[in-house]
This record gives C-alpha cells, sequence and structure tokens, in this order.
C-alpha cells in the first residue's frame, strides 16, 4: 500500500504493509517474526547537505533577514520574512546549526526554491 507522509515540512512517498498483531518486523525471505518487546536503537537520520539549506517555499520580497553569518539557530527559528501579495510569511530554519551564507537581503525578490541561507 502506498502512502504520502510529511515529516518535517517535507512530503515523502511510501509504501507500507500491514503486520500482524505483535510483531515489529517481517522478514519475507526468512520469514522471522520479531516480537514488539525486541529493543532496537533509535534511528539516527544523517544530516544530508540538503537539509543544511533553508530555502524560499513562495516567490515574493524579503521583509527582513532574521540571521547574520555565526549566527546560531535553532530548527524553526525565523530565518527570513517574505511578503507575497500583501501576506508575510515567516520562514523558519531547516535544522539546529550555525549559519554559513545567507543569499539574500532586504527588498530582494525570490523564487520559490531559491536559497535563502545555509546552515553548517
Amino acid at each position: 500500500m502506498k502512502l504520502r507522509i510529511t515529516m518535517e515540512g517535507r512530503s515523502y512517498e511510501v509504501e507500507v504493509e500491514v503486520l500482524p498483531d505483535g510483531v515489529a518486523d517481517w522478514e519475507e525471505e526468512g520469514g522471522v517474526a520479531v516480537p514488539d518487546s525486541v529493543l532496537r536503537p533509535p534511528l539516527r537520520p544523517e544530516t544530508r547537505e540538503a537539509d543544511k539549506i533553508c530555502r524560499s517555499p513562495i516567490a515574493g520580497t524579503i521583509v527582513s533577514v532574521e540571521t547574520a553569518v555565526g549566527m546560531q539557530v535553532r530548527q524553526n527559528d525565523t530565518v527570513v520574512i517574505i511578503d507575497a501579495m500583501k501576506m508575510e510569511t515567516t520562514v523558519g530554519a531547516p535544522m539546529d546549526g550555525t549559519v554559513e551564507e545567507v543569499a539574500v537581503s532586504a527588498g530582494a525578490a525570490v523564487k520559490p526554491g531559491q536559497v535563502l541561507c545555509r546552515l553548517a
């Protein structure tokens, strides 16, 4: 079965299967069922370079830039504010990090997907 999920503002299309009750994992080749009580280490997603880039979600004009190079930001801290059709949109940092580059300035026109800043 295919599903679309959204995590941290990103949409993913995934395939899932329904498992029998009490089973956390099922390996089709070996036919081994693992009970829910088996402890597993937490998954640590690797940080990709693309995750460190803050992009404009819309076309508009930069009203203000709320960060500077070297500034520490946390995920969802305001990076820039964009005006589009007389509505202001706040764009947050995609992850925790240090601002490595600010690619826009107040008054600049931006397109959807345009780089706003990069984090280290």
